[in-house]
């Protein structure tokens, strides 16, 4: 039997990968690698439903204080107008937040080994990530 690096490799950190790399190291016992491109939760985390969620909220909270705040004796606020410079902070601040938290679901496990950078194939045994800093491994 051949010996490699690892027994299983992710491409891709959301949480999809995530779990199947969980369940590779922990459940089965196994070496994995996780490779991720860029930030660590996928599409749902990054520029899906996360974000998508904070605006939503913000809007709803617009609505209701402007259309039913009054029915509930709060005084009617002289504006409604958002802040989209401090909304949109405070959203890549949350997203960023669960970003550090599935990386470092990863980092505190033993047999999982985490790669940032863009995976390729270079042979069917071998695979090549580029990072952003040019360093190929």
């Amino acid at each position: 039997m051949s010996s490699f690096d690892y027994d299983y490799v992710v491409f891709g950190g959301g949480s999809g990968g995530i779990a199947s790399a969980k369940r590779a190291a922990v459940k089965e016992g196994v070496k994995v690698a996780v490779i991720e491109r860029a930030r660590w939760g996928g599409t749902c985390v990054n520029v899906g439903c996360v974000p998508k969620k904070v605006m939503y909220m913000a809007a709803s909270i617009a609505t209701t204080l402007k259309q039913e705040a009054a029915q509930y004796g709060f005084d009617q606020p002289t504006s409604s107008k958002v802040n989209w410079g401090v909304l949109k902070a405070k959203r890549d601040a949350y997203v960023k937040r669960l970003n550090g938290i599935y990386e470092n679901g990863l980092n505190n496990l033993e047999n999982i080994d985490v790669y940032i950078g863009d995976a390729t194939f270079v042979d069917e045994h071998t695979i090549s990530i580029a990072e952003a800093n040019g360093i190929t491994k």
